[in-house]
């Protein structure tokens, strides 16, 4: 059961969480090419599956709570022990903040990713769609292969295996996004928004129908050249927009949405006049070296879909350590540190990706703090198991500050032999679980 959850877990969060990435940009693209520029009513898949997991989902494989309860199977629960217990929890706190780097970093890739392949590499809304649904779709098998390390991990060196490999990960994925904001750092690109903006270029093909008939091909002006747009961009800037008839005429294209651009610095033709084209930087005044022009854009995947690993190997590690935090307080600990990866997520995107920063060095900034806050998973210690830089019984040290009562048991420790019989399955043997 357990697995089969797991593998649909994955898949379903892989599906419903970041195929709006993959499928949104294509899905609304006919939207915009009747020129609806903004469009609400969409109504999120996730909304109808949460529903009907509401609606038609057990408590437990056994049972629901109510059931088990009446039946003595299962202890009652007590809100307030379970609470205090979980909140009490230095562990339990450790990794809710250090999950807030894993899965809060995939929540805030899916949300930048589209925008820093359409906006800086300078590729078409859809193109960018697909590269930044590769973050999402490495769900697939990361997540479960975390949770697989760590059980390996735990087979040869214990708990201190589950930790030291959680670290590692985590401080790899931490690299890699350090990798990716680093790639195009160097180059210019369309930041800050506030820049005055410059006339739109558009790259056409050089097909061999164009040079036989003398139609535009490579870098030409929407302004120009008998084309008449008042079209801009930002230095080093790109964005999708619909073409006019006239516009569709003078480029002799049928596509009607085209990506325009701030073309490479240079010279051409405009209207017979010799006409520098392409921008400088305002502070050196040299000719700009955009990231739209470096053809980084194939690079840059790779090195997302590597992060991507990483970072969902890391969450299936984390909640390789989360059940034996406290057994008492499982579902506490659990949605404590579920919540904190939509915290991290919130704390990153604000700090980073709000304006304060270019995409890509608050992506290097990200990776910095990913790898400093990953460094308190060596706080965390396990009485009964040890830590990561000391065994079993070298410090005298309990992480739970609050004690449950000592018969106190956890809502997975149940009476299977009581289960049995509130199936009705009198005279079958089961197997009956210590209460303490």
């Amino acid at each position: 059961m357990l697995v089969i959850n797991l593998r649909i877990g994955a898949a379903a969060d892989c599906c419903c969480g970041n195929s709006s990435s993959l499928l949104l940009p294509d899905s609304v693209k006919p939207a915009v090419q009747r020129g609806v520029q903004n469009s609400r009513g969409l109504v999120p898949p996730e909304a109808v599956l949460g529903a009907a997991f509401v609606f038609t989902g057990r408590d437990l494989p056994d049972g629901n709570y109510r059931e088990l309860e009446s039946s003595g199977a299962k202890q009652k629960t007590d809100s307030k022990v379970v609470v205090v217990t979980g909140i009490t929890n230095v562990n339990a706190w450790i990794l809710t903040i250090t999950y807030g780097f894993c899965f809060g970093v995939e929540l805030t890739m899916n949300n930048v990713a589209n925008g820093f392949f359409a906006k800086y590499q300078g590729v078409t809304p859809q193109l960018a769609g697909i590269a930044a649904s590769m973050f999402g779709l490495m769900n697939l098998f990361a997540r479960s292969l975390g949770g697989l390390l760590s059980d390996y991990c735990n087979t040869r060196w214990g708990m201190r295996g589950r930790l030291w490999s959680c670290w590692i990960i985590q401080t790899c994925e931490g690299i890699m996004c350090l990798v990716l904001g680093s790639l195009t750092t160097s180059l210019d690109a369309p930041y800050p928004t506030t820049m005055t903006q410059v006339p739109a270029f558009v790259n056409l093909p050089a097909e061999s129908w164009r040079v036989a008939i003398g139609a535009p091909y490579g870098w030409t002006p929407l302004n120009g050249n008998g084309c008449v747009s008042s079209e801009t961009v930002l230095p080093c800037g790109s964005k999708q927009i619909k073409a006019t008839a006239e516009l569709k005429s003078c480029l002799q294209t049928q596509d009607t949405l085209i990506l325009v651009q701030d073309p490479p610095y240079g010279t051409m033709l405009i209207d017979g006049v010799n006409t520098t084209i392409g921008t400088s930087n305002a502070d050196t005044g040299l000719p700009n070296e955009c990231i739209s022009h470096a053809n980084l854009f194939s690079v840059a995947v790779i090195i997302v879909i590597i992060f991507s690993v990483f970072v969902q190997m890391a969450e299936g590690l984390h909640f390789g350590i989360v059940p034996y935090v406290s057994r008492p307080a499982l579902g506490i600990v659990s949605g404590m540190v579920g919540a904190g990866g939509n915290l991290g997520s919130v704390i990153a995107t604000n700090i980073f990706f709000k304006g304060a920063f270019r995409t890509d060095v608050g992506v290097v900034n990200l990776g910095g703090m990913i790898i400093g806050i990953t460094m308190l998973m060596f706080f965390i210690s396990f009485p009964e198991h040890g830590s990561m830089l000391f065994k079993k019984g070298v410090l005298k040290y309990d992480p739970q500050l609050v004690k449950p009562p000592a018969d106190y048991r956890g809502s997975d420790q149940m009476d299977y032999g009581k289960v049995a019989l509130m199936q009705g399955h009198e005279g079958k043997s089961a197997k009956v679980v210590p209460q303490a």
